[in-house]
């Protein structure tokens, strides 16, 4: 399953994010996994998240992060709860040109029972279609 929380710049996306990454890991619903493009939110995880900053890993496209994101699964098959925080940020890419991702993300999520909460930033006047099925 996966969950976007779409908004502007500031709108408090990251905030609910790691608010409900901590709520997870507290709740012990298996291994958390916290992915964002800085260190500033390191501190504002609980221990039990396995933060990783992306930028730490030469991705340079939609298809590497989508490859990354089935090595954590690989690598631990208790990952239950994926974050990530402004996927815009860290494919560079526009919340219009994300379809191909969302589509490509909602397979790994069924296959692998994988919960994924992302951080979409965009104008709310102009939300695009295809993401309207994931904003809860």
């Amino acid at each position: 399953m996966i969950k976007a929380i779409y908004g502007e710049k500031g709108t408090g996306k990251t905030r609910t994010l790691v608010k409900t990454a901590n709520e997870m890991a507290d709740a012990n619903y298996g291994c958390v996994v916290f992915i964002d493009y800085t260190n500033h939110l390191i501190h504002n995880l609980k221990h039990g998240v396995r933060f990783i900053n992306v930028t730490e890993f030469p991705i340079k496209r939609e298809e590497g992060f989508l490859g990354f994101l089935c090595g954590i699964i690989a690598q631990n098959y208790d990952v239950k709860w994926i974050f990530i925080d402004g996927i815009t940020y860290i494919l560079k890419k526009d919340a219009g040109n994300l379809e191909s991702f969302f589509s490509e993300l909602k397979q790994i999520a069924s296959q692998y029972d994988v919960q994924f909460n992302i951080s979409v930033t965009g104008d709310t006047e102009n939300t695009p279609e295809y993401l309207k099925e994931y904003i809860k």
